[in-house]
């Protein structure tokens, strides 16, 4: 047991510049984003609480959700998340939380959120997070507190533009060489092309990485059945995935394909109440 911790503290070393688990990233959430190549950052849902908090401005109930994807098949690469909208008068607040990782190596982090809507065209939001790590037991735990905002606009009833930017003040992650949390930039656009076609893509740069390029296409089969497939030129090669909506539950299932590690499946159900 002992030695499996290690072997699998080692691979999660090897693989950090590929999977992108660098200390204080900013990880996708939600199974509907994964099948669309993570091309997120102009829809809005719940899981917008992850993606672009101003999605959330433009959400009419109060939703909840949970997350889970198994990275490579590799159980210690198990990434959790969890969230909460509840829509006031004033805006939406958000609360979120995710997991990476096991015992040896892990990573958390809890996230408050405030969107508001300005009109039917243009949404801000506003997240602050608190973020926590440990690697294996001498090195302990670290912590810091950064913030991410986004915007969203309704340039037309079938165009939308989004925006956001996650740690713009580069936040200090470790004392150690001065490790410090990525900035991230995302800008794209999700287009509908029919009542049953929409198109989503977008870029997305970290500071430490090169930018990539993320898209999507949505089908709707019918009212409650949707197809997505999806491509990015980061770490998921390919993504397919589906959608059922069973009254108030939505269910989302979805894998990610890379050409050398493999599969990730995930799976989201959400409840509106």
């Amino acid at each position: 047991m002992q030695s499996r911790k290690y072997l699998i503290s080692i691979i999660i070393a090897l693989l950090m510049p590929v999977i992108g688990t660098a200390g204080g990233d900013n990880r996708p959430v939600g199974s509907r984003s994964a099948a669309l190549g993570n091309a997120s950052v102009a829809i809005s849902d719940l899981w917008s609480a992850f993606n672009n908090q101003a999605g959330l401005a433009w959400l009419e109930t109060t939703q909840a959700g949970v997350y889970y994807e198994n990275r490579f098949l590799i159980k210690e690469l198990g990434y959790k998340a969890a969230a909460i909208a509840y829509p006031l008068k004033s805006g939406t607040i958000g609360l979120s939380f995710n997991h990476f990782g096991y015992s040896a190596y892990n990573e958390s982090k809890i996230g408050l959120a405030f969107a508001k809507a300005f009109g039917k065209y243009l949404s801000f939001g506003l997240q602050l997070d608190y973020n926590m790590a440990r690697l294996a037991e001498s090195y302990g735990t670290s912590n810091f507190v950064t913030f991410e905002a986004g915007m969203l606009a309704n340039i037309t009833p079938k165009l939308v533009l989004g925006a956001h930017i996650y740690n713009p003040v580069n936040a200090k992650f470790a004392e150690y060489n001065d490790e410090r949390a990525p900035v991230i930039f995302r800008v794209g656009a999700a287009y509908t092309l029919s009542d049953k076609f929409t198109l989503v893509a977008e870029t997305e740069k970290n500071i430490y990485t090169d930018a990539s390029l993320n898209a999507g296409i949505e089908f709707k089969a019918n009212k409650q059945i949707f197809l997505r497939g999806g491509i990015s030129t980061g770490l998921t090669s390919f993504s397919f995935g589906a959608g059922f909506l069973f009254g108030n539950f939505m269910l989302d299932i979805s894998s990610t394909y890379h050409n050398i590690l493999g599969y990730s499946p995930q799976a989201s159900i959400s409840y509106k109440f």
